[in-house]
């Protein structure tokens, strides 16, 4: 029983190993001058009219020639004022290119949000097309950072890191579970396997785009970003995932637990899309979790202790390296008490497998 203990502890190591090797890689997010190639931000909109404004305002103010961007908003058969409170926007912003999606495509692959952002991107006119969405606050920087990486003609996909607004302790807990879950995937991509990426915080070179058919091409999933990524990798092509404040993008927390259990859900069903990685990925937590629940069973507390802390400690370390980089001291405190959330939460994912009906923006879907 205790060499089923101490494998345990080598699995997890070894994954922990894994991704702090892969986060502390270096590598090359700035290549020479930067040229300021044409972008186009795209920001699909499905009732957003409370957080539109705000969304519009951060992004005409990105410190980037006005002359080099444009901003795309795709109102996608929005239910409330959101129409309305974007053409209004469109007159106080020339930037602004105001789209109206009211009727869903009849293909299979455009569905909810990736049929937004197709619609989004045939009007685009931009050699990079960045993507955000409605309810994020970019920095002043974002545009800027993301685009210099495309200095590069091989870089095709960069990827940011997006952080919480903060407001309650719950939103801090958020927070760091973003953090952690994007320093894995980051990790992932510096070690060449893509993990996952948020698709508010993405760019991509839209030859790239183009070569791969849009999302007309690939296959429709909840979890559109993670489908892009996976396409671009699969194609052969360089992807970057860049960690500094200016690169970030601020969302909105799941108010209740309801809607941060759903959230999960739908990441989840998306993440199956994986296959063997997040099989991998899946059978080292169900290892730990084997020897921490043993060690309780036969009474071992030393090893009880040694498995959380392996946990707090492990992990804890693996989530600070982004926020050192990220400059994000204030939510150092709550990196403790976001683990061990974490750690039970690990129990709820494999039976979130099971339910594939996913409802997402008031819409349902089966992933």
């Amino acid at each position: 029983m205790f060499t089923l203990l101490l494998l345990s502890v080598i699995v997890y190591t070894a994954r922990l190993t894994f991704f702090l090797v892969g986060q502390l890689r270096t590598s090359v997010d700035a290549v020479g001058q930067l040229s300021y190639p044409m972008v186009s931000v795209i920001v699909p909109a499905r009732n957003e009219e409370t957080n539109l404004e705000r969304c519009i305002a951060a992004l005409s103010a990105s410190e980037y020639p006005a002359d080099c961007f444009e901003i795309i908003v795709v109102n996608d058969r929005s239910e409330d004022l959101t129409e309305s409170v974007l053409d209004e926007l469109a007159v106080r912003y020339p930037m602004v290119k105001p789209l109206h999606r009211r009727d869903t495509l009849d293909h299979p692959n455009l569905k909810g949000k990736p049929g937004a952002l197709q619609h989004g991107i045939d009007c685009a006119n931009g050699d990079v097309l960045m993507l955000t969405d409605a309810d994020c606050l970019v920095h002043p920087k974002w545009i800027l950072h993301m685009a210099q990486p495309f200095g590069d003609p091989t870089v095709s996909l960069v990827c940011g890191f997006t952080v919480i607004r903060l407001q309650r302790l719950f939103d801090k807990l958020q927070d760091i579970e973003w953090l952690y879950t994007q320093t894995m995937a980051r990790a992932g991509i510096q070690n060449g396997i893509p993990l996952g990426c948020f698709g508010n915080n993405m760019a991509i070179r839209a030859t790239t785009f183009q070569e791969l058919g849009g999302y007309e091409t690939i296959p429709f999933s909840i979890t559109e970003d993670l489908a892009l990524l996976q396409a671009t990798h699969k194609a052969g092509k360089e992807i970057r995932y860049l960690c500094s404040k200016e690169v970030t993008v601020e969302t909105l927390p799941c108010e209740t637990l309801g809607e941060y259990l759903r959230q999960k859900h739908r990441w989840v069903r998306g993440g199956m899309a994986l296959g063997a990685k997040a099989v991998t990925f899946v059978t080292t937590g169900a290892i730990y979790w084997i020897g921490l629940i043993c060690s309780i069973a036969m009474h071992q507390w030393y090893w009880v202790g040694g498995f959380v802390l392996l946990r707090v400690v492990g992990d804890g370390l693996l989530v600070t390296t982004s926020i050192v980089r990220m400059k994000r001291w204030h939510v150092l405190p709550a990196v403790t008490p976001a683990i061990l959330a974490l750690l039970l939460l690990e129990l709820l994912l494999p039976f979130m497998t099971l339910r594939k009906r996913i409802v997402w923006k008031n819409q349902v879907f089966r992933q």
